[in-house]
């Protein structure tokens, strides 16, 4: 098992007793996504693919620990959902399929040489939901590795020709400093 699926099995673990609360952005955002297949990329525990599975999208949820998708089809079936959860490491850049999803859902999680194939897997008139941590504010201390963090003004620059339905940035603090970024993109019709 690599480094980092020890790390984020380890976290899960640890998060075990955490609520099952979906992100307070996803909530906002909610009314601009069209129903049908999502993806939800780097799930974690999976509370907003739990949560996107109670609001009737056919859910499929990867991440790389598996102790979090433990959790996720366990709370699943306590909540009597169906969801396809797998196990995947996105850095090996993954077939994510082609035009398969109403939307693709991206929290927390930033590899940009993902990017193409995310693009990619959204269907015509399906939506990009990005949202992770901006240098749109200040960093106490040391920065954080430039390859986890957004420039300001990245997001709309990772949808060309993409309607962008919703781009915040700086308007809410990061707890690990700087601020955060969300995205809704629409993919084009043709």
């Amino acid at each position: 098992m690599n480094e980092d699926a020890v790390k984020w099995n380890e976290r899960w673990q640890e998060r075990a007793q955490d609520p099952w609360q979906p992100d307070p952005w996803l909530l906002r955002i909610r009314p601009l996504l069209p129903v049908g297949p999502l993806l939800d990329l780097a799930c974690g525990r999976g509370r907003n693919a739990l949560y996107l599975a109670e609001q009737g999208f056919a859910v499929t949820a990867l991440d790389l620990a598996e102790e979090g998708l433990r959790q996720l089809r366990a709370e699943a079936r306590r909540r009597n959902l169906t969801l396809d959860v797998r196990r995947c490491d996105l850095e090996t850049l993954p077939d994510l399929g082609r035009a398969c999803y109403a939307v693709v859902l991206d929290f927390f999680y930033l590899q940009r040489s993902l990017l193409p194939a995310l693009r990619e897997a959204v269907r015509p008139g399906g939506v990009a939901v990005l949202r992770t941590f901006s240098r749109a504010g200040d960093f106490p201390g040391e920065a954080p590795n430039a390859d986890f963090v957004l420039e300001v003004g990245e997001l709309p620059r990772l949808f060309p020709g993409w309607e962008v339905l919703l781009h915040e940035e700086g308007l809410e603090p990061s707890s690990k400093g700087g601020s955060l970024a969300g995205i809704v993109a629409r993919k084009p019709l043709s």
